[in-house]
């Protein structure tokens, strides 16, 4: 039996005609869920769910998605420089709502990265072996019932 295009499903997903043979067919790619999957690692989402938005396992996203999945990382960057390239050449061709969007958005965009900058906390920094059992060792008594003897200035040991 000839494999033939039924039209689309709820989710634009094709539908097919069983074919003869067993098991699925071979998953095709296609540009539509190219653009869904990079839209879902745009969003944060992570292979599984990309790979269930498109309605495939996590290895046949892999395979035939491994160009999307590598930008996997730099997606929303990407997607939000596409955003404002768009929004640029709309308001440079005259449109004043696409210019005060693109100020918003850039703004936006600001307080964003200004608040990350203001949450980072320098790391202390690492210490050795002989440092970290030191430490240890200092505190070793906290909560052991000798809390009252130990750690008191001129406290000696019987």
């Amino acid at each position: 039996m000839v494999d033939e295009n039924l039209g689309t499903d709820l989710f634009g997903d094709p539908i097919h005609m069983p074919q003869e043979g067993r098991g699925r067919p071979e998953h095709a790619w296609t540009r539509e869920n190219s653009n869904k999957v990079l839209l879902a690692f745009a969003r944060g989402l992570g292979p599984k769910d990309a790979a269930t938005a498109i309605g495939v396992s996590v290895p046949t996203l892999r395979k035939h998605y491994f160009a999307e999945v590598a930008k996997r990382r730099e997606a929303r960057l990407r997607m939000e420089m596409t955003q404002l390239a768009r929004l640029n050449a709309q308001a440079e061709a005259g449109n004043v709502a696409a210019e005060k969007e693109l100020l918003k958005q850039l703004e936006k965009m600001h307080m964003r990265e200004a608040g990350r900058a203001m949450t980072k906390t320098p790391k202390a920094p690492k210490l050795g072996k002989k440092e970290e059992r030191h430490a240890a060792a200092a505190e070793a008594h906290r909560g052991s019932g000798w809390d009252d003897l130990v750690g008191k200035p001129g406290a000696r040991p019987h």
